[in-house]
């Protein structure tokens, strides 16, 4: 998302409101042509296109110990979240019994895990001529080009952040200290 321009951001949203409405799709569509035009961005360009600002976190195929519904579970964005008691928790969409929030936990914490793995083990792969590196001796590339993580460090500290304020949220102790030491030792940062 481009928070630097808050005008674009705008626009983006609010077509998006008013494209919900089938009756004034045309009338929406020539709107977000002409704002588009008054903030010069192009109506074809990427920076136009909707993305929603909402964090996105699916486990899938969780399975209601008393329905047997399996479905995907969307953690942050679910309809079915309870928020009555003490903590919120999920509910399954069909019979409403809470999901066992431990169980949960210890699947979001395998999750994390297997991540931090990929992470750690990830391969290099040359900037220039997107080689992976083949020995651990090489400080560049044969073309001089210089290696690279194939995994964005930006994306995986903000993957842990989301999985850090999902466990302070729904109260999730191992989970929490999990990813807080992750982020600790692994990217030097007390977030």
């Amino acid at each position: 998302m481009n928070r630097h321009k808050p005008a674009l951001e705008f626009v983006k949203a609010i077509y998006k409101v008013l494209s919900l409405d089938t009756n004034v799709g045309d009338e929406a569509y020539k709107l977000r042509r002409d704002l588009l035009k008054l903030i010069n961005v192009g109506e074809f360009s990427d920076d136009s296109e909707w993305r929603d600002p909402c964090v996105s976190v699916v486990l899938p195929e969780v399975i209601c110990k008393v329905c047997n519904e399996c479905r995907n579970l969307d953690l942050c964005k679910d309809p079915n979240i309870d928020t009555s008691g003490e903590l919120p928790h999920w509910r399954c969409g069909t019979c409403k019994t809470p999901y066992q929030t431990s169980e949960i936990e210890l699947t979001l914490v395998d999750i994390v895990n297997r991540k931090m793995m990929a992470y750690v083990l990830q391969d290099l792969q040359c900037a220039k001529c997107h080689q992976v590196k083949e020995d651990n001796i090489k400080l560049r590339c044969n073309c001089a080009g210089e290696y690279l993580t194939t995994v964005d460090n930006h994306q995986t500290k903000e993957r842990l952040r989301t999985f850090k304020e999902i466990a302070q949220h729904f109260g999730m102790p191992l989970l929490y200290q999990n990813v807080d030491w992750i982020l600790r030792i692994s990217f030097d940062c007390a977030c």
